[in-house]
C-alpha cells in the first residue's frame, strides 16, 4: 500500500471469484477469507474507501449458500472499514461494489467437462445475490452488478464449439451480427435464429456435462498440460480438494517438458 500512496485513491480491486471458502476451494483459488479481509483492511488504512470485488456465478457444485456468500463477504468488508478507520479519519462513506460474471467452461482447463447453466439459471443466481445484498445491515454501502446472461450463453458455445458452429457464426453475420462485443449492438434473436437455421443444438455445447473419455475438438492441440492432469484436477474440484501452488509442490501437469517457467526457477 505504501508504494501506491501517490496514486489517486479511486478504488482497489480484489477478485475472490467465489463467495464462500468452499467455492474458492472448488476452483482452487488459493485465497482465504482472512486474506481478503486483511487486504481490505490495509486498503482502508491506506486511505481508500471504495473496494471492487469480482466474483463468478454458476461455477460447478455452486449452491444457494455459495451465491449468498457473495453478499455476506461484501458486508464483512464494510464492517472491516468501520472497525479499522476511526470516525474522525473517514473520508466519505465506504462503498463496496460487487460484480459477478457468469461461468463459462473453457478448453484446456479442469472445467472443460463441466456443464454450464442456462440463461434462466444464471439470472436466478444473480437474483439470489441481489436479494441477499438488500438484507445486509450496511446495504446502503453495497452495490451489485451482474453480466448479461444471453451473451454468456453465446460465449459458452463459442468457447467449446466445433466446426459446426462456424456455419452459425457466418449465418449470424449475414443477418447483421457484427459489433456484438458492444452490448448496445448485440441482438440475441439473430444468434438464436442462426442456430435454428443451421440445425445446431445450442444446449449440446453448453448445458451438457462431458464424459471423461469424450474426444474434444481441441484435443489435437498440444499446450503442454496433459489431459490426464486436467482430469485429476476436475476430480479434485468436485471433491473440494485444493492443489498446492506450483512453487510449493509440482503436481506433474506436463508443461515442464517445455523447459522454462516456474518449473525451472530454482535452477537459475
Amino acid at each position: 500500500m505504501s508504494k501506491v500512496q501517490d496514486v489517486k485513491k479511486s478504488s482497489l480491486t480484489f477478485a475472490p471469484e467465489g463467495g464462500t471458502q468452499r467455492m474458492r476451494d472448488v476452483i482452487n483459488k488459493g485465497l482465504t477469507e482472512e486474506d481478503i479481509l486483511n487486504g481490505a483492511a490495509e486498503a482502508f488504512r491506506g486511505g481508500w474507501n471504495r473496494v471492487k470485488l469480482y466474483f463468478m456465478l454458476g461455477q460447478p457444485t455452486e449452491t444457494v449458500e455459495d451465491c449468498e456468500g457473495i453478499a455476506l463477504l461484501s458486508e464483512k468488508i464494510t464492517e472491516v472499514f468501520f472497525d479499522v478507520v476511526p470516525k474522525e479519519k473517514r473520508q466519505g462513506k465506504v462503498q463496496v461494489v460487487a460484480s459477478t460474471s457468469f461461468f463459462v467452461p473453457k478448453p484446456f482447463t479442469p472445467f472443460q467437462w463441466a456443464p454450464m447453466c442456462t440463461k434462466d439459471e444464471f439470472l436466478e443466481k444473480a437474483r439470489i445475490v441481489n436479494r441477499k445484498m438488500k438484507e445486509m445491515k450496511n446495504h446502503k454501502c453495497l452495490k451489485y452488478n451482474w453480466h448479461e446472461a444471453d451473451v454468456t450463453v453465446l460465449e459458452g458455445v463459442l468457447a467449446r464449439g466445433d466446426r459446426k458452429v462456424a456455419a452459425v457464426i457466418e449465418e449470424a453475420y449475414k443477418n447483421g451480427a457484427l459489433y456484438d462485443a458492444w452490448s448496445e449492438s448485440f441482438e440475441d434473436e439473430i444468434w438464436m435464429q442462426a442456430f435454428e437455421t443451421c440445425g445446431v443444438d445450442l444446449d449440446f455445447y453448453t448445458t451438457r456435462e462431458r464424459s471423461l473419455d469424450e474426444l474434444f475438438p481441441w484435443d489435437f492441440i498440444d499446450v503442454g498440460v496433459t489431459k490426464e492432469f486436467l482430469k485429476r484436477e476436475w476430480k479434485n474440484a468436485i471433491g473440494e480438494t485444493v492443489t498446492p501452488n506450483c512453487r510449493m509442490r509440482c503436481s506433474g501437469c506436463g508443461v515442464k517438458r517445455f523447459g522454462g517457467g516456474v518449473c525451472f526457477e530454482d535452477q537459475n
